[in-house]
C-alpha cells in the first residue's frame, strides 16, 4: 500500500467512519486474532448447544461470521446449509478457506442484506450490538426465517448489554438461554422468536 493509499484508507475509516474499511483494517492488523484463543471456545460451544436444540441439521444464516470461527466448531451434521455474512472482505477472504459445497460466504452490510433464501436459524454472534435499531433489524430479518425458525443471539456482557437485550426483547421473546463465564468475561446467548 502506498503512502497516499494508506492516508485515503485512514480518512475513510476515521473521518468518514466507513464501517467496512474499519473492519477490514482491524482484521488486517490482527485485532480479532484474540477470538481464536481457547478462552473463546466456551462461548461458541454454548451457542452451538442451543443451535443443536433448536435448529439441528438445519439451514443457518450467520451474521457477522468473521473468519468462520463458529462454522469451524460445528460438526458436519449440525447444518445442511450455512451462509455466513460479514462486512469485512478480509475476514470473508479467510473464511472461504473453510467453505464446502454446503457453505457460502458473502461480503455484505447486515443492515442492507438481500438474500433469496430462508433459514431455520439466523445467528448473531457478537454482531448485533454493533448496529443501531436492533429491533428493526430483527423484524427485517424475520423474512429470512422459515416457519418455526429462531434467532440465536450472543452478546458480551458489559455496561451496554442490558440495554441491548431490552431492545431485542421488545420484539423477540427468549425461549432458551445459556451464559458463559471465564477469565475474559461473560457472554449471554439466547434463542428467540419474534413476538
Amino acid at each position: 500500500m502506498t503512502f497516499f493509499q494508506s492516508i485515503r484508507a485512514w480518512f475513510r475509516r476515521k473521518i468518514l467512519r466507513d464501517r467496512a474499511e474499519r473492519w477490514n483494517h482491524q482484521y488486517a492488523i490482527g485485532r480479532w486474532e484474540v477470538l481464536k484463543a481457547p478462552a473463546e471456545y466456551a462461548r461458541f460451544d454454548a451457542c452451538i448447544a442451543l443451535l443443536r436444540r433448536h435448529a439441528a441439521g438445519g439451514r443457518l444464516l450467520e451474521i457477522g461470521c468473521g473468519e468462520a470461527l463458529l462454522q469451524r466448531r460445528l460438526a458436519p451434521g449440525d447444518y445442511q446449509r450455512l451462509v455466513g455474512v460479514d462486512i469485512s472482505a478480509v475476514a470473508i477472504g479467510r473464511a472461504q478457506a473453510f467453505a464446502d459445497h454446503r457453505v457460502r460466504y458473502l461480503v455484505a452490510d447486515m443492515q442492507k442484506l438481500e438474500l433469496d433464501e430462508t433459514f431455520d436459524a439466523v445467528i448473531f454472534t457478537e454482531s448485533i450490538n454493533y448496529v443501531p435499531r436492533r429491533h428493526q433489524l430483527l423484524r427485517n430479518y424475520a423474512r429470512f426465517l422459515n416457519e418455526g425458525g429462531v434467532f440465536i443471539v450472543s452478546i458480551y456482557r458489559n455496561k451496554r448489554s442490558a440495554g441491548i437485550w431490552t431492545e431485542i426483547h421488545s420484539v423477540a421473546a427468549p425461549i432458551d438461554r445459556a451464559t458463559t463465564t471465564n477469565e475474559v468475561g461473560a457472554w449471554d446467548c439466547e434463542v428467540l422468536r419474534l413476538r
